[in-house]
């Protein structure tokens, strides 16, 4: 299954990102690797980004048979995973798909923590992508803007989060003009 629906993708989709994170998706993808993960649920967010929300969904789906062993490392990806798929669903008026999606995202969140992250996410990533557009002045540079894209589409979506769900959207529809872009 995981293979065919990397390989579909990676036919289908005609992005340099998407293709160089199908090709390493083929050459291995392991549910107890950390890396292996990540990479799985970028290919997600790129579809989305990309505006491929079908295919997203299928990325998405690979993740459904995954249960949280207490690592948070194996199931951020997950996490995100889930998240990228609430969204479409939303945004396509499937709510009761959306908010179901929402429950299992909450099942392993502790929303007191969220405030830990506030300062980060409005200032730190900030700093850190004004630092790649000095150092990467030729072309779009996806960067710390998609990791602020994904740190923003997974709070939006699980919600109780401190920050106001219309500055998520804002962030959110920026980082989307910007990424979208990328080759």
């Amino acid at each position: 299954m995981l293979q065919e629906v990397i390989e579909s993708i990676e036919q289908k989709v005609d992005k340099k990102t998407v293709q160089s994170l199908c090709k390493k998706g083929l050459k291995k993808c392991s549910f107890n690797s950390q890396n292996d993960l990540v990479n799985l649920s970028d290919i997600a967010f790129w579809l989305y980004i990309y505006e491929y929300y079908d295919e997203a969904i299928e990325v998405c789906d690979l993740f459904n048979d995954m249960q949280f062993t207490g690592n948070y490392n194996l199931w951020s990806s997950a996490d995100g995973a889930f998240c990228v798929k609430s969204r479409i669903l939303r945004e396509r008026g499937e709510i009761e798909e959306s908010r179901k999606l929402v429950e299992r995202i909450n099942e392993h969140r502790h929303p007191e923590l969220y405030i830990n992250n506030v300062d980060w996410y409005r200032e730190t990533l900030n700093i850190n992508i004004q630092s790649d557009d000095e150092y990467h002045t030729k072309g779009i540079y996806p960067g710390w803007r998609f990791v602020k894209l994904k740190v923003a589409i997974k709070n939006r979506e699980g919600g109780n989060h401190p920050i106001p769900d219309e500055e998520f959207e804002k962030d959110i529809a920026e980082l989307l003009a910007y990424l979208k872009q990328a080759k």
